[in-house]
């Protein structure tokens, strides 16, 4: 008799950043069941494996999505996203934001859709041409990095370093998209690869159903959530409850078609070859 042959764990992506507290913590808690072999990463790792095809579904930038859409599907009304202001994707500055024309901008190699957008905004908003230097800068003290008169932080660093006293400027890039085109802003999206949707039909839209489902469960217990970080000596429960309910989880039409205008401008600029359809698994 043939040995019967157990089927993979589906390999999910897990951004390491607070903000990804609301659908994790189900899973990993044990209020919403799965079957996931989670990897952690920051935002350009996990682009890159998914790319390689080291994982099968996950949280990557929307700039990935859009550089090989040829290659992924995207899951339905899940995001990473904000409305106004996100509070985690901020241009931080020791002078003021029009002194920055011709000034080195240390830019963190964490995100591409952060970095896109921040270079978006710059040449097409403010009118300013600052220089630009990507460096891995790492913030476990809030320190500012040396000899920088801005910075692009991400995640738990923007968190942290918006605190330093040096800083005269905080930039929110979410609320300075709202500000401009009114749209809410897509920073991250959930992206499959289409080889494995060819492979794992089925289990994909069960992986797709528990990932609603975390959601839902996070999204009603973001207290609880916000008590089980914790708190620290930078961030407290209460700032973590708060930060989680400016997060957007969707990708409801609004978010689409703030979506769909950012990659536009991004061809228009150059910074894509191609105009970029929003892909989507069907459910």
């Amino acid at each position: 008799m043939a040995e019967l042959k157990v089927p993979e764990r589906l390999r999910v992506g897990k951004v390491s950043f607070i903000n990804t507290l609301p659908i994790f913590y189900p899973l990993e808690s044990g209020a919403v069941r799965h079957d996931f072999q989670i990897i952690d990463g920051v935002p350009f790792q996990l682009n890159a494996l998914l790319a390689a095809g080291k994982l099968d579904l996950g949280l990557v930038s929307s700039v990935e999505y859009a550089r090989r859409f040829e290659k992924y599907l995207l899951l339905p009304d899940l995001s990473i996203s904000c409305k106004t202001q996100v509070c985690s994707v901020l241009l931080l500055t020791r002078v003021d934001l029009e002194e920055l024309d011709g000034q080195e901008i240390l830019l963190t190699p964490k995100s591409d859709t952060s970095v896109a957008l921040l270079k978006l905004l710059f040449s097409r908003r403010f009118s300013l041409r600052p220089r630009y230097r990507v460096a891995d800068y790492h913030l476990p003290d809030s320190r500012w990095p040396d000899g920088a008169a801005a910075v692009l932080a991400i995640g738990d660093d923007a968190l942290r370093l918006r605190k330093n006293p040096e800083v005269k400027l905080a930039l929110d890039l979410g609320a300075a998209w709202h500000e401009w085109t009114g749209r809410s802003f897509v920073f991250a999206v959930w992206a499959l690869r289409r080889d494995t949707l060819a492979q794992k039909d089925g289990v994909l839209h069960e992986a797709h159903a528990t990932l609603l489902e975390a959601r839902e469960y996070g999204l009603h217990h973001l207290d609880q959530i916000s008590e089980s970080f914790g708190g620290c000596s930078w961030f407290s429960q209460g700032e973590c409850a708060q930060y989680l309910r400016t997060i957007e989880y969707d990708l409801n039409a609004d978010k689409q078609a703030g979506l769909k205008l950012f990659l536009d401008m991004l061809y228009e600029m150059g910074e894509l070859n191609r105009r970029v359809p929003l892909n989507f698994l069907t459910v």
